[in-house]
């Protein structure tokens, strides 16, 4: 396929064209408000966290508040306060697209600029990956980091940009633990093929750490603030809140739940690629092995550890954990095409034919396009907050709200911290949450 573009401007254009093209599906499926995604409602609760500087469910999401909170003073023109926090999901995960592109361009120097952009866009409108750009969520910001860290590790590995890597693996690991599956399996094998020079590690070790001090720093210093989860004051309950102790119940890695969760988890990770590309993956997967053997292993331990614990672990919303596996699939596809059209330009000389095929492969990209949106879609859904309005409504004066799950809490709090409505009542939790009365924590 031949690229009338400078190769030099082909490599920055396509990456941008894919985060682009990403960016417009998402903006054209975004949630208007507070939106369920996988079974889940924390968006409604992030919002109202983000507003008031607090502290989150377990890890707390100290990187996440203030980008959520900076939204909302800055778009003050869109008038949904929700709308303003899912607009910064859209744009991180639009960047995250264009990174993921650019990954592709540098674990495989030779790959075509249109197979780069082919990854970002598999990897950014698989279901799991589109979903979680619509609402308001950390897992966007992850998924960036998590690009970045691809694209950073060729450096490293080379024994450049150490302190750019090491900034973003330390990001990465703070963001969210589940970011140490990919974290971890890339230092090492960038570690493995060039070290830091020796002046190089005191800088290259600050860094890292910094993320972990900031985030300890912030959990301690906002123990107190109108709505905080946990008892973050002390370093005990800092490191509490950030292992996540409170859900250990609900992680089962015993032999009888993995042989049914792990291949479902494999399942639902092989679903978010188009069914025709399937085939692909092992091409994909075998040219990398062949260019980059250490790196690939890395790829795959971090693919294992992923689908491991997304079977372990049995809370509603874990397969969004399974959104770093989906951008290595992402890229193996991509290969793997350019490898088939490789092949099949080969013995096609014909120039209409070579044509047809670059449309007709088009065609079914836009087919899964048009087929993952219109399944993830949340335009113009306000259910939860319709919801919400009518139960404060129903309140009696300076009443109290007994509920119990996250689906009848974080859109209440939605409604009275963010709208105004009913800042008399008090919403109180049966379960350990806060309880709010006016968007202000009851202590």
């Amino acid at each position: 396929m031949r690229i009338s573009l400078p190769p030099a401007l082909a490599r920055v254009a396509f990456p941008g064209l894919a985060g682009a093209i990403a960016l417009a599906l998402y903006l054209l499926t975004i949630s208007p408000s507070i939106g369920v995604l996988h079974d889940t409602v924390d968006s409604a609760e992030l919002v109202v966290i983000a507003s008031k500087l607090g502290i989150a469910h377990p890890p707390g999401s100290a990187l996440w508040v203030p980008l959520g909170w900076g939204a909302l003073q800055l778009l003050t023109f869109v008038e949904e306060p929700a709308l303003r926090t899912n607009l910064l999901s859209a744009a991180l995960m639009g960047a995250a697209v264009t990174a993921l592109a650019v990954a592709t361009q540098r674990w495989r120097p030779g790959t075509p600029p249109w197979a780069a952009a082919l990854a970002g866009l598999l990897g950014g409108l698989a279901p799991i990956v589109w979903s979680e750009a619509i609402v308001t969520e950390v897992l966007a910001l992850q998924a960036l980091l998590a690009a970045l860290a691809l694209v950073l590790v060729i450096d490293a590995s080379a024994g450049r940009s150490w302190t750019a890597f090491a900034l973003v693996l330390g990001l990465l690991s703070w963001n969210h633990p589940t970011g140490l599956a990919l974290a971890v399996p890339l230092a090492v094998a960038a570690l493995v093929r060039a070290r830091p020079r020796r002046r190089e590690w005191p800088r290259v070790a600050a860094v890292f750490l910094a993320p972990a001090v900031y985030t300890f720093a912030y959990l301690l210093l906002r123990a107190d603030a109108p709505i905080a989860w946990g008892a973050t004051g002390t370093p005990a309950g800092a490191w509490a809140h950030l292992s996540g102790s409170a859900y250990q119940h609900a992680t089962d890695l015993s032999l009888e739940n993995l042989r049914g969760g792990i291949p479902a988890s494999l399942r639902l990770a092989i679903l978010q690629v188009p069914p025709p590309l399937w085939p692909l993956l092992p091409v994909g997967a075998m040219a990398l092995a062949q260019l980059r053997p250490l790196l690939s292993v890395a790829l795959g331990v971090t693919a294992a550890l992923l689908v491991v614990f997304v079977a372990a672990y049995r809370a509603t919303g874990h397969e969004d954990y399974l959104a770093t596996v989906v951008f290595i699939e992402a890229m193996l596809a991509a290969w793997g095409v350019e490898a088939l059209c490789g092949w099949l330009t080969a013995r096609l000389r014909d120039r209409s034919m070579r044509f047809a095929l670059a449309l007709c492969a088009a065609g079914l990209v836009a087919f899964w396009a048009t087929f993952v949106g219109a399944r993830v879609t949340l335009r113009d859904d306000t259910r939860l907050l319709n919801e919400a309005r009518a139960t404060l409504a129903a309140a009696p004066p300076d009443g109290t709200l007994d509920v119990g799950g996250d689906f009848e809490t974080f859109p209440l709090w939605y409604a009275q911290a963010m709208l105004g409505v009913r800042s008399d009542v008090t919403i109180r939790s049966t379960r350990q949450v806060p309880t709010l009365r006016g968007g202000v924590q009851v202590r």
